[in-house]
């Protein structure tokens, strides 16, 4: 019997276009056809309607491509090449797995023999195009987007924080427009309020946790989340204050006669969208457009918290020399420990503190701040411990012993394989008599036996492997702390904090006591 994949797939809805029941239907009726001699089981992976064929992240497919590779397919049919792959160089993996694993594939829309040299040449050709297709689409829609963006209209996507949405008619099409939201709007203006008066993003977060002030969703409000709501233009009013500052940071603009300061901005390409996540454009890339919503924030008091914020950014990275254990101090919370610097008398004091703790409060961590001279202090101890007594450092098993076993099983191993090759001798003298089942039995058992062994064999010997590399990285270790203890003097401290990072894991501090993970 052969066992066929269908693999039917609609990524939008279209009057015109086949459905998904049609797809497996012609699909079947070709098979029919072109094994009209033989017994068939069909497989329908049908779970991909409205996912994209520009990439292979499909959970049908997913399934499709496990049940190849397990050996569950004789054939893989699909009503056309693109319902698969629009991509040549995912489309050529896909058919070198299908290839390795003696799977036929058949489109019933171009009709191509994959068994002919031709015919693969075909499908290739017919790769690329899809994928052409594709990305010229793609541009169209983009151009679209960019085009209904400029006349102020709301493309779509997740709502800004305290906006909705509304449709309009324009001309002989409805178009969708952002407006206030009267009922949830306090939330951003609680956030611009909050950092005008001098709170940070950290501890903008906190208070609202205090205070139990969650976003439209229910959740509180993350870090990022409040960066991306004060950040964004759609809060601004449409001042000419608003033109000159968007203009100087190198955005797109529209006429500056329509800054009239009576509506709200609206921002565009702000995100962009890879393969496998959204990232942040730079602000230049922006697309500035004037909506028909009302200001939520004069413009003044716009521009004013970006600058803050861009203040706050630059204190940030202005980091000072001290914390040797900064990106590998972490709290028995989990959360990790940054450094905090501040002068007093001209004298220096650095503390050691639980990001968790600042940023959420004593109920979610009771830590404390911590001297950093103290963590410091702790951390070179242990490492001039174990420069005395490198022993201290956890050593991999004995390999001498694995040795051992390894040439014990290699001798059981050869005497199995002689014992098996005396029998096959005796078989062959014994064919067609009574003798020779019970030879057959004892070759197996042996044979069994043998693998048993050779599996063994290969465990002990990876093993072997794994502690000889790991007790190369110990005298890696312990050849660095020496490194380090040693000059530690002489050495910068981006020179010292670089050697620890490539030493140490982590560092966990309880308050009390630290741990360090080598």
């Amino acid at each position: 019997m052969l066992t066929i994949g269908i693999y039917p797939r609609k990524s939008v809805y279209r009057d015109n276009s086949d459905s998904v029941q049609v797809q497996i239907q012609l699909c079947k009726d070709y098979a029919a056809i072109i094994y009209k001699d033989q017994e068939i089981e069909f497989k329908i992976y049908d779970k991909d309607e409205g996912f994209s064929g520009k990439n292979t992240n499909r959970p049908s497919f997913k399934d499709l491509m496990a049940d190849v590779k397990a050996g569950l397919l004789n054939a893989v049919i699909v009503y056309k090449l693109d319902r698969i792959s629009r991509n040549v160089q995912e489309f050529a993996a896909m058919y070198e797995v299908f290839q390795q694993h003696n799977v036929s594939f058949i489109s019933v829309k171009e009709s191509f023999d994959t068994t002919t040299p031709m015919g693969r040449t075909v499908m290739y050709i017919l790769a690329a195009f899809a994928q052409l297709e594709r990305e010229n689409t793609s541009e169209r829609v983009a151009d679209n987007m960019q085009a209904l963006g400029a006349a102020g209209k709301w493309t779509g996507g997740k709502l800004p924080s305290g906006m909705t949405s509304i449709r309009r008619q324009t001309g002989d099409k409805e178009h969708s427009y952002l407006l206030v939201d009267k009922a949830s709007v306090w939330r951003p203006k609680l956030l611009f309020k909050l950092i005008s008066e001098g709170y940070s993003i950290t501890k903008v977060e906190r208070y609202c946790r205090d205070h139990g002030i969650k976003s439209q969703d229910g959740k509180f409000f993350g870090t990022t989340q409040i960066y991306n709501i004060i950040t964004n233009p759609v809060y601004c009013q449409n001042s000419i204050e608003a033109y000159y500052y968007f203009r100087d940071c190198g955005c797109t603009l529209p006429d500056p006669s329509l800054f009239d300061g009576t509506k709200g901005l609206i921002g565009y390409g702000k995100t962009k969208t890879g393969k496998d996540l959204q990232k942040r454009c730079k602000t230049k890339e922006w697309n500035i457009a004037i909506g028909i919503h009302d200001p939520v924030i004069p413009a003044a008091e716009w521009i004013a918290v970006q600058k803050r914020l861009s203040t706050n950014k630059k204190f940030y990275i202005q980091k000072h020399n001290v914390g040797i254990l900064r990106s590998v101090l972490k709290c028995s919370c989990g959360s990790r420990m940054d450094i905090r610097t501040y002068f007093k008398n001209d004298i220096r004091f650095s503390y050691y503190y639980c990001a968790k703790m600042v940023r959420r409060g004593k109920q979610y961590c009771n830590s404390e701040y911590v001297r950093q001279e103290k963590i410091d202090q702790l951390f070179i101890d242990q490492l001039q411990k174990i420069k005395l007594n490198p022993g201290i450092l956890t050593a991999g098993q004995d390999c001498s012993i694995m040795q051992q076993d390894a040439n014990s099983i290699k001798s059981d191993i050869k005497k199995l394989q002689n014992s098996i090759d005396n029998l096959t001798s005796a078989l062959s003298q014994a064919m067609g008599t009574a003798a020779a089942g019970y030879i057959i039995s004892q070759i197996s058992e042996l044979d069994s036996q043998k693998k048993k062994q050779e599996e063994n064999l290969r465990n002990i010997l990876i093993k072997e492997s794994e502690n000889k590399s790991a007790e190369e990285i110990k005298q890696q270790i312990y050849t660095d702390i020496c490194c380090l203890i040693d000059n530690f003097d002489n050495i910068d401290y981006a020179g010292k904090n670089e050697l620890i990072r490539k030493i140490v894991k982590e560092c966990v501090f309880d308050g009390e006591n630290l741990r360090i993970i080598f």
